[in-house]
């Protein structure tokens, strides 16, 4: 919708996106990539996460290997502890958020604990 001022052009109207409901903005989410979900949605505000939170089949794939392509990840110095306890957190963060609904992982770096804590949670 536009207001239009007398005298000037076109001015977009303001809105309140905590207006949205849970149903809006879960379907605008379901839209998203991974990283537009987690970097965007998950950490906008607390309404938003809680909203991404409710649907589990947002998480059900964890899918970070053209991440690593486009870095180069494969390369001797991302084989590092600190790295990998990044990949293992992520990995951990989505099982827990996918709630047994977690159905791919391609992911690289990660701890065999990291994988066994989301196959523990598919099951």
């Amino acid at each position: 919708m536009v207001a239009v001022v007398e005298g000037s052009e076109a001015a977009p109207e303001e809105r309140d996106w905590s207006d949205l409901t849970t149903v809006c903005l879960v379907e605008a989410f379901s839209r998203l990539d991974q990283e537009d979900l987690w970097r965007g949605a998950m950490s906008c505000c607390r309404s938003w996460r809680d909203a991404a939170r409710s649907r589990p089949a947002l998480f059900a794939a964890l899918d970070l290997d053209p991440a690593f392509e486009s870095i180069g990840a494969d390369a001797a110095e991302w084989w590092t502890p600190a790295f990998q306890r990044r990949v293992d957190a992520m990995l951990r963060s989505t099982a827990t958020l996918a709630a047994g609904e977690l159905r791919e992982v391609r992911i690289r770096h990660c701890s065999d604990d990291a994988l066994a804590f989301a196959a523990n949670r598919c099951v």
